[in-house]
C-alpha cells in the first residue's frame, strides 16, 4: 500500500461488528484490532462476546492480554493500537480495527496524545476526590466535577455512565491531558446500520444464547477467584446486573437455576442493553465522517474505493 491506510468498524452492541470484520479481513488481507475495552481481560470471554472461533485463520490482536482486575484503560490501549496499526502494515496488510468502546476509537482516529501535567496541577492545588465521595455522586455531579478538571474529556465519554464518569475524574486528578494531533495514517470508518427493531431482536436472542454458554456460570466463577465486586460493576451491563444477581440472590451453596428472579434479572438486561444501543447510537451519528453500512457487500464496496485513492499532495 502506498499510504498508510486503515478500515474502523463501529456500531451498536449486537450489530454484527465482529462479522463484518473477520469478512473484510478474509476479502482485504486483513488482521484486527480489538477497540473493545473488556476483551482485553483473559476470563471474561462470554459477557464479552470475543466469539473468538468466528475469526478463524484471521489474525487478530489486544484480545486477552490482561488479568481479571488489572487496570487498564485508553492510556494503556493506545499506544498499543498504534503499534500493532505498524506492525501490520509493515507485514503488507489491512488493519482493521473493530469494537464497541467509542472513546478508544475516537481517541484513536482523532489522534489523541496522552501528556502529563502533574507538577501544574500541584501548584494549582487541584483537589484529590475519595473514591467513598465520588461513589455517592449523582451523574450530573460528577459532570461538574469532570468539567472544572478537563472539560475536554466529556464528549467522548458515555456522560449517563458514573463508573466513566469517576475514572475520567481520577485520571484528571492525576494530571493526564488529552491533546490532539493529525493521525499519520488514513483512515475510513464504518458503522452499521440496522432498523432499530431488528437490533432488539439481536440483542435479546444474543443475551438468551449467551446464559445458555454459561454467561453466569462465568460471572460466578471470576467471584468465587476474588474479583471485586466494584471491578464488574465497571464493566458495564452485563457484569454489573450478574454480579448484583449472584450476590444478593445465590450463595456459595446455592444451585443455579432459571428461577423467576433469573428470569427478571435476563429481562432487565435486555432492556437495559436496548438503552445502551440507544446511546451508542446516539453517540455516534454526531461523529464525523462514518459511512453507514446494512450489509458487508455496501462496505466492500466502499472500502475497495478507499484503498484505490491516493493522498493528495500537500
Amino acid at each position: 500500500m502506498k499510504d498508510k491506510k486503515i478500515i474502523v468498524i463501529s456500531g451498536p452492541t449486537a450489530s454484527g461488528k465482529t462479522s463484518l470484520a473477520v469478512n473484510l479481513a478474509k476479502k482485504f488481507d486483513g488482521e484486527i484490532i480489538s477497540a473493545d475495552s473488556r476483551q482485553v481481560y483473559k476470563g471474561l470471554d462470554i459477557g464479552t462476546g470475543k466469539d473468538l472461533q468466528e475469526y478463524g485463520d484471521v489474525k487478530y490482536h489486544l484480545i486477552d492480554i490482561c488479568k481479571p482486575g488489572e487496570k487498564f484503560t485508553l492510556f494503556d490501549w493506545l499506544p498499543l493500537a498504534r503499534k500493532k496499526i505498524d506492525e501490520i502494515i509493515s507485514r503488507k496488510k489491512l488493519p482493521i480495527v473493530v469494537g464497541g468502546t467509542g472513546l478508544y476509537v475516537k481517541a484513536l482516529i482523532e489522534g489523541y496524545e496522552i501528556k502529563t501535567q502533574t507538577s501544574n496541577l500541584k501548584s494549582q492545588n487541584v483537589k484529590k476526590y475519595s473514591r467513598e465521595f465520588l461513589d455517592k455522586q449523582s451523574a450530573e455531579k460528577l459532570i461538574r466535577i469532570l468539567k472544572n478538571l478537563d472539560e475536554t474529556v466529556l464528549e467522548a465519554i458515555d456522560q449517563k455512565n458514573p463508573r466513566r464518569l469517576i475514572r475520567a475524574i481520577e485520571i484528571a486528578e492525576d494530571g493526564i491531558k488529552q491533546t490532539k494531533s493529525k493521525p499519520d495514517f488514513e483512515i475510513l470508518q464504518l458503522a452499521i446500520n440496522l432498523p432499530r427493531d431488528v437490533l432488539y431482536q439481536r440483542i435479546d436472542q444474543r443475551v438468551d444464547n449467551r446464559f445458555k454458554e454459561g454467561m453466569l456460570d462465568e460471572v460466578v466463577n471470576l467471584m468465587k477467584k476474588d474479583v471485586d465486586i466494584e471491578w464488574l460493576h465497571s464493566l458495564g451491563l452485563e457484569y454489573r446486573i450478574i454480579g448484583d444477581f449472584v450476590t444478593e440472590k445465590i450463595n456459595s451453596e446455592s444451585k443455579i437455576s432459571k428461577t423467576q428472579v433469573f428470569q427478571d434479572m435476563a429481562q432487565e438486561l435486555k432492556w437495559k442493553s436496548h438503552a445502551y444501543a440507544r446511546r451508542q447510537l446516539t453517540w455516534l451519528r454526531h461523529q464525523n465522517k462514518i459511512h453507514w453500512v446494512k450489509n458487508s457487500f455496501e462496505a466492500k464496496e466502499i472500502i475497495k474505493k478507499f484503498l484505490k485513492q491516493t493522498k493528495p499532495s500537500e
